[in-house]
């Protein structure tokens, strides 16, 4: 099997275990259906990517710019926002999004992919935000952005005499 079609498959079970979701937790609903649409989006994105990686007509990487681009002060169209916790997806969804996490990160391991996000890192600015849906497990390492650096325990005086290292409240918070 080809590795788009892996994608395709993964990303197809998840879109229709998002619309079952939907379909039963009106609560959910507007927001599972924008999430459907980003993932289609995403797939799309994955699919021309994938075409132009095979067809060996990848654009060159621009330099990046030192100052931050001046935004508009107002955009036609605003942005849905979606909840940022991670695995929040997961939790959502229950084992539909289990399957489809592990599955990915199966993919990803595959040498094919490896290759492809070796030579497309824009790849990962399309599957890091779908894996951290899926999951609160540390991203692989192809796929960590570089520039960021890890959070490291805190460790306060009050914390060191107890021999207590703290970490940021978010590895702790349960569905």
């Amino acid at each position: 099997m080809t590795l788009m079609h892996n994608f395709s498959t993964i990303l197809s079970s998840l879109q229709a275990a998002i619309a079952v979701v939907a379909a039963r937790d009106r609560r959910l609903t507007v927001l599972l259906v924008a999430m459907w649409g980003r993932i289609a989006r995403m797939g799309r994105r994955l699919e021309r990517l994938v075409a132009m990686w095979r067809a060996g007509t990848l654009p060159q990487a621009r330099a990046r710019a030192r100052s931050p681009r001046a935004r508009p002060a107002t955009t036609a169209k605003t942005r849905p926002s979606y909840p940022t916790a991670p695995d929040w997806l997961l939790r959502a969804l229950g084992h539909h999004a289990v399957a489809a996490g592990l599955q990915l990160r199966h993919l990803l391991s595959e040498e094919e992919c490896v290759a492809f996000l070796a030579a497309v890192p824009q790849a990962g600015r399309i599957l890091r935000p779908l894996l951290r849906m899926l999951s609160g497990d540390p991203l692989p390492e192809m796929l960590r952005n570089k520039s960021v650096a890890p959070v490291a325990p805190v460790v306060t005086q009050g914390a060191e005499l107890a021999g207590v290292v703290v970490l940021p409240v978010s590895h702790f918070l349960g569905p």
